[in-house]
This record gives structure tokens, sequence and C-alpha cells, in this order.
């Protein structure tokens, strides 16, 4: 098996297969939104009981765990543990939900200490119903260039001692994000992993999907924004 994983399926495809996914993305790379709407989609979808585990301990703001009162209505448990300071916490929990039949998501961000706490299950994380994927917004100024996409990528691999990953774009610039700057970003995303993989999968705001998907042939996701708000930009 390569570094990268399952390169030729879509995401949508890995929804319908995998019961349990890692989420990895530099600061900036709108990769908890991601995760909330994977979260929910599957809720939706199969009426199953979904855990987020919030390990993101990188930055304050833009956290999943912020939508905790609002997505347990939905059928999603979002469980985290309070910092104390800087100190990094282990977060309860996560290998009964691994080996339970419900969805599990964690959100570790782009930090090595998540990744090493991530890495204790590094056992169930391994096997054929769990995904590592990891978010590509070339917008970011730590994922412009392929070597620092590929310095991260193998880091937060090491520690959690696992070997591939799935390559998911989200190009865009913030809240107003144009259907020109997506198309420009999928570009960047091509042209950045030429010779290594190829994404064929990535995600959009919702209210310009279907102009998106007429210009590309990538599989493109739908997208809500739960945590990003218009006085960002």
């Amino acid at each position: 098996m390569g570094l990268f994983y399952e390169a030729e399926k879509t995401f949508e495809e890995l929804m319908d297969e995998k019961k349990n996914f890692v989420f990895i993305g530099e600061a900036g790379s709108g990769k908890s939104e991601l995760v909330l709407n994977v979260a929910l989609k599957l809720a939706e979808r199969t009426g199953k009981p979904v855990d987020l585990f919030d390990l993101d301990q990188t930055k304050p703001l833009y956290r999943s765990r912020d939508m905790k009162e609002e997505f347990a209505k939905k059928g999603v448990n979002i469980i985290y543990q309070d910092q104390y300071l800087d100190a990094p916490v282990m977060v309860g929990g996560v290998r009964v939900s691994l080996v339970s039949d419900n969805y599990t998501l964690l959100d570790i961000g782009g930090g090595h200490q998540a990744a090493k706490f991530a890495g204790a299950y590094a056992d169930l994380l391994s096997k054929d119903d769990s995904v590592p994927v990891y978010i590509i917004n070339p917008y970011r100024p730590w994922t412009r260039d392929v070597d620092s996409i590929d310095g991260t990528m193998r880091h937060i691999l090491g520690s959690m001692r696992l070997d591939h990953i799935y390559i998911l774009g989200n190009p865009n610039l913030g809240y107003s994000t144009t259907v020109n700057e997506f198309m420009d970003g999928l570009e960047k995303i091509d042209e950045l992993l030429d010779g290594f993989t190829a994404v064929n999968s990535a995600c959009v705001r919702r209210d310009i999907f279907e102009e998106a998907q007429a210009k590309t042939d990538k599989a493109l996701v739908p997208i809500d924004l739960f945590l990003t708000y218009s006085w960002v930009d």
C-alpha cells in the first residue's frame, strides 16, 4: 500500500464504506468545518449515532466542540476535554467508540501532540473500516508547496504510527470564496501533487456547489459553514 490511500475513490464512496475517520489539517484548512459536515451527513443518512472527538489543541477558535449543544440535537455527540492552560489532555472514550457500531470521527488538527494521542489507537485505525483524511487548502501558507505538505503528513502519520492517508481538497479563501477562486484552488492542488497522486474529491460551499460541479470532473462535496462567519473576511 502506498502513502496515498484509496486515491481512486471519491470521498462520498469512503463515507459509504468506512466507519472511523481521522481528520488532519493545518490551521486554516477548514478541517473542523468539514468534520462537522461529515458527522452530520453520516447521522442523517444512516440514523446511527456519530461520535465526534475534538482532539485539536492547536487553536482557540473555530473548534468543532463549539457546536456541541446544537449537534447533539442532530444525533452527533461531540466529545472533548477542557485544557488547563497549554497542558495537553487525553480525551476518554475513543477506543470504546472505535470498536462500537457508532461512527467515530477524530478531529486532530495539525499538531503532533494530538497525533500522538491518536497513535494510541493505531491498532484500530489501521483496520479496513478506518481512514485518515488529510485536508489540503492550497491558499494557506502551510500547504503552498509539496515539501510542506509532505513534511506535515509524514510527521503526523509517524506520530500516529500509520503509513497511509487519503487526500481531500478544500480550496477556499474564506466565507466569500468565488467559483473562480475555488477552481483556481483545484488547479493548484493538482499542480502541487502532480506526479505523486490524483485528488478526485474536494469540498465546496453549498451555495456555489452546482456552478462549481459543472466546471470540473472531480467529485465535489457540498458543505455548510457552521464555524465561519462573514466578519472573518
